[in-house]
């Protein structure tokens, strides 16, 4: 009996890890010491509540009584990126890679953050491209195009494909998913009196009037207006963003502002718009009022003539022609003037042209794609354009220079990418833990392309979640009243230098304040070489602009640098989107102060890891400042001079459209009584067309 006893007493011991493996292990973090351990977990649940001084100290603690830990010296360095100080940080994750941390998540950041960009010939660039099957392999995308002859990326992630045989521009969102398709015209009149006209008129509003016949190029204005060369109906329709029929431009003809098969359109930052056509073997130049001014070109194999010209694309004030039946591109100036041809003895058929992020060029010939550096007047070949492409014919480069080629044959489109990029090419950071709500979890996620941009348009299903390596977690995305609100921090500078500008800095505040919407709340921080913060964020105009109008006008501007900390540092605790406005009169001073731009540098890395933008306002003399340049174009910020005229309203909303790739998901854990205090892990993946980012953050159970 007592040998029996103990038998079962060892498998008990035996068994013991793994029945309680989904309630304790998972849970224990490799610290040697139990100080160490508690450390790490008041770093983890400072840095949860945006307190990144005291995660920094807390770590460095735990640090300290065991610095062999790579798990703590993770979380310490995303706590150093998190505060601004991005050498620092760097220099942790190079720690980590050298103690064996070599971590996808880390090897990614090292890349992305400890390393400038060689310079490197076109020639290496798009060797280094490699092909990936995001669009390409996808059914969903796939059975909603047809032939693309056209494709044009935009800043927002979203995707414009022109459809030649299904006659439609189509909208795709970053994932590939059709959200909007624009396909014919119908006919806007003056309303008829006459009962017989009503009914006619119904009739030619109840079937298409204009339908798109075979359009092979279509463009965007300033205004987001969508114009498509309709090239089977020889005429251009004109469409707002949102597909509705505006006009036509052309008849079918000869004569100036006639068409016969226009085949290729291009806009340009005036909104003149320029038509290759086809037909007629010239170029119509029509401008932004949609009125004709000229036509230029004439049929022939001589220079400066034009034979079947099917692509046309215009930068500083010259107009490239793609002379398809010439096999060449023929330069013109913008009021038709011959400059030179550009001939490459293998084009093919050369007819898509657009202008890479440098203002070069892209040739799309039908067999390949070429790249054209128009100041060294050399050729380059995209590697891998024919092995993928059976009849390449438009090319587009994303705003994270990926590059995007229609592919007019297949029905597809092919996504070339850097070779270092494919792996992990999304910089996705897990900003904080929300656990009010616990055991629901919201997570704060930034997500950014390999530029550093915020990415845009994500969906939920774009989002997994893994807690403790055990379950992938669903995710929705987190809402509530707070996440589509502003909020805003007036930093305005009151030193000796702003008293004769005093009232004029008032009027602009004022200005601002009164072109806020009714929910948008506003903190003031006054500085010169101290600092007088308001008590709170303030809804009523009355309460900020008597704040606002608190000036002493004294001393200097000592104070700044640790003014923007705080403003920074003020800007969190909230789903709302905070955004800083710096009121300043006296740029030209700035190098006197003691810190540099490395300094600079380190409250821009602080203010965008933080997702809070900075815009400055200058009511001084100067207009501008480099290093308070740094903090606005390192925040996606505005710079705004007073002594111009202003449009508050259209500012203010400039500023309130800033998008960091920032996202709220939430997920469902649970909640065990004997794991209260207790870490958990947290992976957290983003995925969209066949790229990827992962961060690993956690949290203390509440």
């Amino acid at each position: 009996m007592k040998y029996r006893f103990l038998k079962v007493f060892l498998v008990l011991i035996l068994i013991a890890p793994s029945l309680f493996s989904n309630s304790r292990q998972l849970y224990y973090v490799n610290a040697e010491t139990y100080k160490s351990y508690q450390e790490f977990l008041r770093g983890v649940h400072y840095f949860n509540q945006e307190r990144y001084e005291a995660s920094i100290e807390s770590f460095k603690a735990s640090l300290d009584a065991n610095p062999t830990d790579k798990f703590i010296r993770y979380w310490y360095s995303r706590a150093l990126y998190k505060n601004g100080y991005m050498a620092l940080s760097v220099n942790e994750w190079s720690n980590l890679e050298r103690m064996g941390y070599t971590d996808p998540i880390i090897l990614s950041k090292l890349e992305k953050y400890s390393t400038i960009p060689s310079e490197k010939t076109k020639e290496e660039i798009f060797s280094n491209f490699i092909y990936i099957k995001s669009f390409s392999t996808d059914a969903d995308f796939l059975k909603n195009i047809n032939q693309p002859i056209e494709i044009k990326m935009v800043k927002d992630g979203r995707m414009f494909v022109l459809d030649y045989s299904d006659s439609a521009l189509k909208i795709f969102d970053v994932n590939g998913d059709m959200i909007q398709k624009i396909g014919k015209a119908k006919r806007t009149e003056i309303p008829q009196k006459n009962w017989f006209m009503k009914t006619l008129q119904f009739l030619s509003r109840t079937y298409p009037y204009k339908n798109m016949k075979n359009p092979r190029s279509f463009d965007m204005n300033s205004r987001n207006d969508i114009y498509i060369a309709n090239t089977g109906g020889d005429n251009i329709l004109k469409f707002d963003e949102r597909g509705e029929y505006i006009k036509t431009l052309g008849i079918s003809g000869v004569s100036n502002g006639a068409f016969l098969g226009p085949s290729s359109i291009f806009i340009d930052n005036d909104d003149k718009v320029y038509i290759a056509d086809t037909g007629n073997n010239r170029v119509s130049i029509y401008n932004s009022n949609d009125e004709f001014i000229l036509n230029f070109g004439k049929a022939g194999e001589e220079e400066g003539e034009l034979f079947r010209p099917s692509g046309i694309a215009v930068r500083n004030g010259i107009v490239y022609v793609a002379d398809t039946g010439n096999k060449r591109i023929s330069a013109f100036d913008i009021y038709g003037n011959y400059i030179k041809s550009i001939e490459n003895p293998n084009f093919h058929e050369p007819r898509g042209l657009s202008f890479d992020t440098d203002g070069n060029l892209f040739v799309a010939d039908g067999k390949r794609v070429y790249y054209y550096n128009i100041a060294d007047d050399k050729f380059t070949v995209f590697q891998n354009s024919e092995r993928y492409a059976t009849t390449p014919i438009s090319v587009s480069e994303g705003d994270d220079e990926s590059i995007y080629i229609a592919d007019f044959l297949s029905g597809k489109i092919d996504v070339f990418t850097r070779k270092e990029q494919y792996y992990a090419n999304l910089d996705v950071f897990v900003d904080r833990s929300y656990l009010s709500s616990f055991p629901s979890v919201v997570l704060s996620v930034t997500v950014r392309d390999r530029l550093g941009n915020g990415v845009k348009g994500l969906t939920d299903e774009n989002f997994f979640v893994i807690e403790n390596g055990l379950v992938n977690q669903r995710t929705a995305f987190y809402t509530s009243p707070e996440t589509d609100k502003n909020r805003f921090i007036y930093l305005i500078e009151d030193s000796s230098n702003t008293a004769p500008y005093q009232d004029r800095m008032k009027e602009e505040i004022n200005n601002f304040t009164q072109a806020l919407s009714p929910d948008d709340e506003v903190l003031v921080i006054h500085y010169n070489d101290e600092i007088r913060t308001t008590h709170n964020y303030y809804l009523s105009r009355s309460q900020i602009t008597e704040n606002v109008n608190d000036f002493t006008s004294t001393g200097g501007i000592n104070s700044l640098t640790q003014a923007v900390y705080d403003a920074i540092r003020l800007s969190g605790t909230s789903f709302k989107k905070t955004s800083i406005i710096h009121f300043t009169a006296s740029s030209t001073d700035i190098e006197s102060i003691e810190f540099n731009n490395i300094r600079f540098g380190e409250l821009a890395s602080f203010a965008k890891n933080n997702a809070v933008s900075i815009s400055h306002v200058y009511v001084g003399e100067e207009d501008s400042n480099y290093f308070y340049n740094i903090l606005v174009d390192e925040t996606y910020g505005k710079n705004i001079d007073a002594k111009k005229s202003i449009n508050y309203i259209e500012e203010i909303n400039e500023i309130k459209s800033i998008d960091f790739g920032k996202y709220y998901i939430r997920y469902n854990s649970d909640k065990v009584a004997n794991q209260i205090g207790d870490y958990r892990s947290v992976f957290v993946r983003v995925q969209f067309r066949d790229m990827y980012g992962e961060e690993e953050s956690g949290y203390v159970v509440p």
